[in-house]
């Protein structure tokens, strides 16, 4: 794919929105190609069958597997084999793909993806990202169905959030999920949130660190230019940090895979502790979050009660979107 390519895209998108006609099938098949390639760049990596689910739901897999065939002969893709998965492959872009996908003037706010150094060490650290996707695809399956605004792009991977200095003084979600819900009442409600995907390969303490991390974020409030602390005019504090990104901070979701039941009730039992925790605690009162496992989330969908309140358990499961601040 080249950039001509991306325009004639484009061009005949902007043609279809304003006739209402349909695409042929060589237009749509430039789209999904396109696609394609625009996954692999904001996704990092895939397997044909996610690539179908994002792109091309109504197809066969054989389709998908040709077209990422065609792109590897263009020197677009690579693939590889994932470990112990019998012969499953994950597609990823080769360094001149990087560079086509680049220019799409729709990933312009996407983090250049890096490349595989050493292939035999990329496999043993791709399956986070492929469980990330599997998180992305439960909320675009359940978006499909209800019929609320999801789309194949709309969970932003790895934005970086800085509050102070050094590595502690950073936030970085796997994922920015921007989904607008139909409220069947006639209107319609935007939600963000950040989402954090787990698969039982970090301690459950550290898994809870990132929720003070998210508490410290969301309490960083630096000063205005010339205030000094101590000092009458500090005294209100300054405006939050995150509300130069966010009109309201985002909610927290947690998606934990590859644990099994006990792993898992472990891991929540490690966020509650945390959620105790005065800062934590004072986060949320107004900031929702909440914990489920990836497993029931593709089995039962994304929006049934499958959703623990972090702050308070016993409130039992909720969908996500229900999830609230405690309130003081």
């Amino acid at each position: 794919m080249t950039i001509e390519d991306s325009t004639a895209r484009k061009t005949k998108a902007r043609a279809r929105a304003r006739t209402g006609v349909e695409p042929d099938s060589e237009t749509r098949e430039v789209e999904i190609t396109w696609a394609v390639v625009a996954s692999l760049f904001q996704f990092r990596i895939a397997t044909a069958e996610q690539l179908r689910q994002l792109h091309a739901p109504d197809s066969g897999i054989e389709k998908m597997r040709g077209r990422l065939r065609a792109l590897r002969e263009r020197g677009l893709v690579e693939e590889l084999v994932l470990p112990q998965s019998g012969r499953a492959k994950g597609w990823f872009l080769t360094e001149h793909g990087v560079k086509v996908a680049a220019a799409f003037p729709e990933l312009a706010d996407i983090p250049v993806p890096r490349l595989p150094g050493d292939r035999e060490a990329f496999k043993f650290t791709l399956y986070h990202q492929l469980a990330v996707v599997r998180t992305h695809l439960v909320f675009l399956a359940d978006a499909r169905c209800r019929g609320d605004s999801y789309g194949p792009f709309d969970l932003i991977p790895e934005i970086t959030h800085r509050f102070a200095e050094g590595k502690e003084g950073t936030v970085r979600p796997d994922g920015l999920l921007h989904y607008t819900r139909d409220t069947r009442g006639g209107s319609w409600v935007n939600h963000l949130a950040f989402v954090e995907v787990d698969r039982g390969t970090m301690g459950g303490s550290r898994l809870a660190a990132k929720l003070n991390a998210y508490a410290r974020y969301w309490d960083t409030a630096p000063l205005p230019s010339g205030v000094r602390q101590g000092t009458l005019a500090a005294q209100g504090g300054g405006e939050p940090l995150w509300q130069r990104r966010y009109m309201r901070f985002p909610r927290l979701l947690f998606v934990l895979t590859g644990t099994g039941e006990n792993g898992f009730a472990n891991r929540v039992g490690q966020l509650e502790l945390v959620a105790r925790t005065r800062h934590v605690a004072t986060m949320l009162r107004t900031v929702a979050a909440g914990v489920a496992r990836l497993e029931d989330l593709e089995a039962e969908g994304v929006g049934s009660d499958l959703w623990w309140p972090i702050a308070d358990l016993d409130e039992g499961p909720v969908p996500w979107w229900e999830l609230t601040g405690t309130k003081p």
